[in-house]
């Protein structure tokens, strides 16, 4: 499908990415001294509300793949991206905010590093990179303009990618945080119009129920348990997220990183309640398009001119924000955490934008691999979260601490594990009962197992 846009769709469009560039290369270079402090962390200066938008647009670039599961199983989509991650994030708020906006690191790897020795730091790293890679929004960005100018999909990729990265690259962290601001308030007025428009055409949501599928109206969509079980595992990414992580480090206080995850909670229910129902709109008025189309085509059908393009508009924003936000975390990783331990004289900053190129060139290859945005997330979280999760949580425990020689065994042993499982899954082999168990659950039992063996009291 594509969009058929009219001039002022354009000049929205085109206003918006004026306005993002000018955020991104301009104002936020004024009172930037080019620390690395500054470049990686904004001089850890983060209002509340400067912290809520970040946050809250970093979270929800996953919007086509999003529209994709709702479309295609129904409400337990709220589940698995929804209500899960709403626990894990109030958890991380009153758990662990506070003691790493203490803390002295700059990065995960930083703290693996300080808590248990180099060897665990360096596994730490690649685990984030899996993590951070931003292939799945890299694609949905590449798809999205696709939609709107007709260039074929490698081209599409290539320019989205290179116009995201730009500012990054000139304004680090700040220009993150300050285009992202904007792009808050763009997605949720771009998804807002889309919804009005929708009921205004199609009528009260309560009709969508005798349409729908009968596993679309179940809580768990027909899914096995060992399934969503899963996904909410994978919401205790939460925990090993370096978004969350960074944006912790950044706040202004302790307090203000506490406070602003349980804020950003309330805006995430908010636009959940937009996406789910217009997506099950989606499925209920569109039966012959491809599920990761279901809002491009829902907008396409109900806009009219000058809130197309608003919408078009709010897509980009919500794929650019966490794009440029987890390619950040990925460079940050590369220069300061791999880059900066060989190249010592080096400037951090210099460091981290080639760690930005790195990050964009190899996103863009493994989007070209992996057509799917669901399952580039699932497939990475599933191989990732196993290794780093335990050690990383006992790290600001301070009761409990781990042997840190028996640390980097507990990180690749229990990733080793889950991506051996992933492998066995995805080329039909898993023939034996217990390999239908999810990779991240076998992976996760295997960290807590040897996690046990290596536990000690302070």
């Amino acid at each position: 499908m594509h969009f058929t846009l009219a001039y002022p769709d354009i000049i929205i469009i085109l206003l918006y990415l004026a306005v993002v560039l000018y955020v991104g290369l301009v104002a936020s270079r004024r009172k930037s001294n080019g620390s690395k402090v500054d470049f990686i962390l904004a001089g850890r200066k983060l209002t509340v509300p400067l912290f809520v938008a970040t946050l809250v647009a970093t979270w929800y670039g996953n919007i086509l793949g999003v529209g994709e599961f709702v479309y295609n199983y129904g409400i337990v989509a709220w589940v698995c991206f929804g209500i899960v991650y709403y626990i894990a994030a109030i958890l991380y708020a009153f758990l662990v905010a506070g003691k790493i906006r203490k803390s002295g690191t700059f990065t995960i790897p930083e703290k693996m590093n300080e808590k248990y020795g180099q060897s665990a730091g360096v596994i730490s790293s690649l685990i984030v990179l899996i993590i951070t890679i931003p292939a799945a929004y890299v694609l949905m960005l590449g798809i999205l303009l696709q939609l709107f100018t007709g260039w074929n999909l490698t081209l599409s990729i290539i320019i989205g990618t290179a116009v995201s990265l730009l500012y990054i690259y000139h304004g680090g962290f700040k220009s993150d945080v300050l285009t992202n601001a904007v792009q808050f308030f763009i997605m949720y007025a771009g998804f807002g119009a889309l919804l009005v428009f929708t009921l205004l055409q199609y009528g009260s949501p309560l009709t969508l129920f005798d349409k729908l599928p009968a596993n679309h109206v179940k809580v768990f969509g027909g899914f096995s348990w060992t399934y969503i079980l899963a996904w909410f595992f994978i919401a205790f990414q939460t925990f090993v997220d370096p978004s969350f992580y960074q944006r912790s480090l950044a706040a202004e206080t302790p307090q203000t990183a506490k406070k602003g995850i349980l804020i950003s909670v309330a805006f995430w229910l908010l636009f959940d309640i937009m996406t789910l129902i217009t997506g099950l709109y989606a499925k209920v008025y569109f039966t012959n398009i491809e599920a990761v189309m279901a809002y491009p085509a829902l907008g396409e059908r109900v806009l009219p001119v000058v809130w197309k393009g608003l919408f078009i508009t709010a897509l980009l924003s919500t794929v650019m924000s966490t794009l440029d936000s987890y390619a950040f975390l990925s460079a940050t990783t590369i220069g300061n955490d791999i880059l900066k331990k060989v190249f010592k004289t080096r400037k951090t900053a210099d460091l981290t934008k080639v760690g930005l190129i790195i990050t964009g060139v190899f996103s863009i290859l493994l989007a070209l691999i992996l057509p799917s945005p669901i399952e580039i997330v699932f497939r990475t979280a599933s191989v990732a979260v196993p290794g780093l999760i335990v050690p990383l949580i006992i790290a600001y425990n301070s009761k409990l601490k781990l042997i840190p020689g028996f640390v980097p065994v507990i990180m690749l042993v229990s990733s080793t594990v889950a991506f051996l499982w992933l492998m066995l899954q995805s080329y039909g082999l898993a023939s034996h009962p217990i390999l239908q168990i999810e990779p991240m659950l076998a992976g996760l039992l295997v960290s807590l197992v040897l996690a046990l063996a290596a536990v000690r009291r302070r």
